[in-house]
């Protein structure tokens, strides 16, 4: 019943907050242990995380162009293979760049609430429709 009243459209959005939830978890995990030694920081972005829950739970992007990129493009098919980064590590080995990663939980944070937003606005739709309805 939920996809008859909310669609594909909210699931996705619902997904997206997840993915954001999820992704929030590995930078904060990243800067935990940016004093770890040979720690090797989880390089996921939302693409490889939203892309890999959308995979394991069925769903799939529909591709309506034929110029439009395949879901999931990046490469990255499962959550559960950490991306390791192979760049520049200390002298420790750890390859946690806090700067970046502090720069990329911000971004992270707007995406996330700018997320919420969008479903606010959907279900006040949602809530409308309802009340045009029983008039």
């Amino acid at each position: 019943m939920s996809n008859f009243l909310f669609g594909s459209e909210f699931h996705r959005l619902e997904t997206a907050l997840s993915a954001r939830e999820r992704l929030q978890s590995v930078r904060a995990a990243n800067i935990a242990n940016a004093d770890t030694p040979n720690y090797k920081a989880d390089t996921r972005t939302f693409d490889d995380i939203f892309h890999g829950m959308l995979k394991s739970d069925g769903s799939q992007m529909a591709r309506t162009n034929p110029r439009h990129m395949e879901a999931g493009a990046s490469g990255q098919d499962s959550l559960a293979a950490f991306s390791k980064h192979a760049g520049v590590a200390r002298m420790d080995g750890n390859t946690v760049d806090v700067q970046k990663e502090m720069e990329q939980l911000a971004e992270n944070q707007l995406m996330h609430e700018y997320t919420l937003r969008l479903i606010e606005d959907h279900l006040q739709g949602i809530k409308s429709a309802i009340k045009q309805g029983g008039q």
